[in-house]
């Protein structure tokens, strides 16, 4: 870039307006990605808290199981 100078003012104008699509396509880029990775954590979270709930479903009939022996006893 240390030819700006002896640069047209056309080709400046080109190499703003080049320059300024550019900026726009990497804004879309980095958008869709984010948008990604929300989608991406947004499915982890739910297949987490499928896991939670089988845990938390093992731990109570663990639970009752105990509260139940421990009646028979």
């Amino acid at each position: 870039m240390n030819n700006l100078h002896v640069m047209t003012n056309e080709r400046l104008n080109k190499l703003i307006d080049e320059t300024q699509q550019t900026l726009v396509e990497l804004k879309e880029e980095m958008s869709r990605r984010e948008k990604m990775q929300q989608e991406h954590e947004i499915t982890d979270l739910d297949h987490h808290m499928q896991n939670a709930e089988v845990s938390l479903t093992t731990i109570k009939n663990f639970i009752k199981f105990l509260m139940e022996d421990s009646k028979k006893r």
